[in-house]
């Protein structure tokens, strides 16, 4: 007589709980199972908020990036986030019958696999830079010095920044269908015998091999010249003036920082300063780049004046004419208008809005499948 046959066993053979794996097998396995894991996905969930809390409280801007969110660390925990969400998901539908509520819930998870993707690949290969540019101006877009500021990612290739760009003109008053842009800038970025030429406004911006450039505020370049005696011209160089809004809701324009108003040597850099100068703008309102200039002048000494120190020559004079300085004239020629502009290099800013748009495609489908599902069985 012959044992009955335990139909358990019958299906764990057919169906191992436990598959005999050669070790090699069994490592990848264990591998797998760890990357699948939910404990790994809630550790990793917990990790990236604890970061992204303390990158907006406690560091904040550029430090918050050089030590958060640009760091290989914090991108590699992103990666394995994104891997995490991929075992998880696509290793449960492995095989099973493809339906429209399944379509979509796989177009859903690729999207979220995709968009983390596409942040990581951006945070590293990112770049922003402020260019501060006059009206007639050029300057080489790979020069550290025609920026402001700059930040890049890690594996951000400067060869990328290539030609030069120019700021032709400030248009004031600039009207698009009637609309009164206040006012627009006239750019060319050149590399070679290809230029790219636009005019940017707030809310339009100039596009030029994946480098996007658009206005962030602008101010007063004065052409300031230095003269002997004689009336022979010595030195000159446009010189942009901070704008600083005052108690009475004016705005005084001024050389010195973005905090207070201060002198610079005159002439600058690499030529030997004679002096320091501090000038200040009183622009004309019922005349465009008219106005008058005011002229304070200390002697020549590193860094600024120290406080109180009272000037040894101070005076002011109309736009185009002359103030006599002792040794020296000193003359306002001509006003120009400089532009910050941010430079942007996003390259994985792309695939994160083409995965916004691939998620909102599979939520519709499953959305679509479950109410069809539903009609059917009433």
């Amino acid at each position: 007589m012959t044992e009955p046959v335990d139909s358990s066993e019958t299906e764990n053979e057919q169906y191992p709980v436990a598959p005999r794996y050669h070790p090699v097998h069994k490592l990848t396995r264990k591998l797998y199972d760890f990357l699948a894991s939910s404990r790994l996905a809630m550790a990793l969930l917990v990790a990236i908020l604890l970061c992204c809390v303390a990158g907006v409280t406690l560091f904040r801007e550029e430090r918050a990036g050089v030590l958060i969110f640009d760091a290989l660390w914090f991108n590699g925990l992103l990666l394995l986030l994104v891997i995490n969400v991929a075992c998880c998901f696509f290793g449960r539908i492995w095989g099973r019958k493809i339906t429209v509520v399944s379509l979509g819930m796989i177009l859903f998870h690729l999207s979220f696999v995709t968009m983390f993707m596409g942040i990581v690949y951006n945070s590293l290969y990112f770049f922003r830079g402020e260019m501060r540019i006059t009206e007639g101006e050029t300057l080489l877009n790979r020069a550290r010095e025609s920026y402001d500021g700059a930040e890049r990612g890690r594996f951000f290739n400067l060869f990328r920044l290539k030609g030069e760009t120019t700021l032709n003109q400030l248009l004031a008053n600039y009207n698009v269908g009637g609309t009164d842009k206040r006012v627009a800038y006239d750019v060319s970025v050149r590399e070679g015998n290809q230029a790219t030429n636009g005019i940017i406004y707030l809310t339009h911006n100039l596009e030029h091999h994946g480098f996007t450039y658009f206005p962030d505020r602008e101010g007063y370049s004065l052409l300031t010249v230095i003269t002997d005696r004689g009336g022979k011209e010595l030195y000159g160089a446009h010189i942009p003036l901070q704008s600083m809004a005052q108690k009475d809701k004016s705005r005084l324009y001024t050389t010195g920082t973005k905090e207070a108003p201060g002198a610079i040597p005159f002439p600058q850099l690499p030529e030997k300063a004679l002096f320091n100068l501090n000038v200040i703008y009183h622009p004309n309102p019922a005349a465009e780049r008219k106005g008058e200039a005011t002229f304070q002048l200390w002697p020549a000494v590193e860094g600024h004046p120290a406080p109180g120190a009272k000037p040894f020559a101070q005076g002011s004079a109309v736009i185009g004419s002359s103030f006599d300085a002792g040794e020296y004239r000193l003359s306002v020629k001509e006003v120009r208008y400089w532009v910050v502009m941010r430079v942007t290099y996003e390259p994985g800013k792309p695939i994160v809005l083409a995965s916004l748009w691939v998620g909102l495609s599979g939520m519709i489908l499953t959305t679509l499948g479950r109410m069809f599902r539903r009609q059917r069985r009433l």
